[in-house]
């Protein structure tokens, strides 16, 4: 008789779970810092794509999962469409302004980009 290794694989075959990646499932995450030790830059980008304005946020250290909870309460109080990559928040339309005032109001550390 052949013996077969049954053992589990490393790599994930399915997953219900909505906000599951795959490229981050064996990354250890960070803490996530508290919001006056987080340096946040907002940012206005334009897509390659008809040439839409989009507002970046880079460089919040933490958990995914708060980052998406930031991401949606930004995309509620600037009334658009948003979406997370990484550890950057991004956001339809020139929203630069409201951005910067909740975030200041939540306590975060917050700056404009330089323009280019």
């Amino acid at each position: 008789m052949v013996e077969k290794d049954l053992s589990v694989p490393d790599e994930v075959v399915y997953s219900t779970y909505p906000e599951f990646e795959v490229e981050y499932a064996n990354i250890k995450e960070p803490e996530t810092a508290e919001p006056v030790d987080q340096d946040l830059i907002i940012s206005l980008n334009k897509r390659k794509i008809d040439g839409m304005q989009v507002t970046c946020v880079t460089g919040f250290v933490g958990k995914r999962m708060d980052l998406i909870q930031i991401q949606e309460e930004l995309a509620d109080v600037c009334r658009t469409c948003g979406s997370t990559r990484m550890y950057d928040i991004i956001l339809q339309r020139d929203v630069r302004k409201r951005v910067y005032v909740y975030l200041r109001n939540n306590g975060f550390g917050v700056r404009f980009a330089p323009s280019e």
